[in-house]
Parts: structure tokens; C-alpha cells; sequence
């Protein structure tokens, strides 16, 4: 049984990335040991999904995940990419904005329509609505910095609804 029930996520997926972009799975070494990952996923619209970064609590705040990232910026541009996201957890929100990412909150759920979701918004610009897979119903908005009202109120509101700050930053030549 898959640990994820994604095909996304697939070993033969992994595989596949590993085969023809191996070079956007980077990680940091110390001792022949894996201290640091950073994991990139090209998407169909020349743009990135990063996805875990992670870096050993014993080397955190060295500048390992910042050297990751930035190496996986230069590699991107080779593959044409013009923009990069990924999720953020809490802790490391100012960090992705210290390296140029913008922030949004992303607002999901299974349960509720993107009418309703968008009904509880009246601060913030639309970034965009989608269906994720057929059945997620999403909202962006574009948040100068993390709202965490906004999003406490949103989960109350919508019980089983997401939230999430994903930071997004424009790399290479967009023409």
C-alpha cells in the first residue's frame, strides 16, 4: 500500500523525475550522511514545485537550504522554468521571503465550493481559483505577509478547510 495515495508520487513517477531531471533533486552531505534536501518537480506550464526542503536540525541556520535553493534556481533556468512554488511552513515563511518569494494564502477543501471559500474574502486580491484534481476546491489570494486571522477564520468557518502561505518566485526570462 503507497504511503501517498497520489499518482504524482508514484515510484515510477519518482523514477521518471529521477531519470530526466535528477540534476533538480539536491542535497548536502557531511560525513556520508544526507543532511539537506531540496526537491524540485517541473510542471507543465514551465514552472516549478518545490517539495520537501529539509535540512538536519543540527545544521540549521548555516545557509545549507539557502545554497540548495539557489542551485536549484540556476538548474531550473536550463529547463526553461520562469517561476518556482512551494509551501511553507510557519517557521520558515521569512526565510522564502529573504530569498525573493512572495507569499499567498492558499485556501483549500474538499468539502466546500470555491463560491463559498471566496465568500469569506473581502480584504485581499484573488490570485486564482482552480479545481485541483476534480475535487479540491482552491483560492489564492495574494497576502503581502501571512494573515493568521484571516486563516484561523477561515478553518472555523469551513470545517476541514486548508490553509496554507506558498511562496512564489519569477526566475529566468519570461519572454
Amino acid at each position: 500500500m503507497p504511503i501517498v495515495d497520489n499518482p504524482e508520487y508514484s515510484l515510477a513517477k519518482w523514477e521518471e523525475r529521477m531519470k530526466n531531471y535528477g540534476d533538480l533533486m539536491i542535497y548536502a552531505s557531511l560525513d556520508s550522511e544526507v543532511i539537506g534536501i531540496v526537491f524540485g518537480r517541473i510542471d507543465d506550464n514551465c514552472s516549478i514545485t518545490i517539495g520537501p526542503v529539509a535540512v538536519h536540525e543540527n545544521y540549521r541556520g548555516i545557509g545549507i537550504a539557502k545554497e540548495m535553493i539557489f542551485l536549484l534556481e540556476e538548474r531550473a533556468v536550463h529547463y526553461g522554468v520562469h517561476s518556482i512554488t512551494l509551501g511553507a511552513v510557519e517557521s520558515a515563511e521569512g526565510f522564502y521571503s529573504k530569498l525573493g518569494y512572495t507569499g499567498s494564502l492558499l485556501v483549500q477543501s474538499q468539502i466546500h465550493s470555491i463560491e463559498q471559500l471566496l465568500s469569506l474574502n473581502n480584504r485581499y486580491k484573488v490570485e486564482f481559483t482552480n479545481i485541483y484534481d476534480g475535487k479540491v476546491s482552491q483560492v489564492c489570494l495574494e497576502l503581502s505577509e501571512p494573515d493568521r486571522y484571516l486563516q484561523k477564520e477561515y478553518e472555523v468557518a469551513f470545517p476541514g478547510c486548508y490553509t496554507q502561505m506558498m511562496y512564489r518566485k519569477n526566475i529566468g526570462t519570461t519572454s
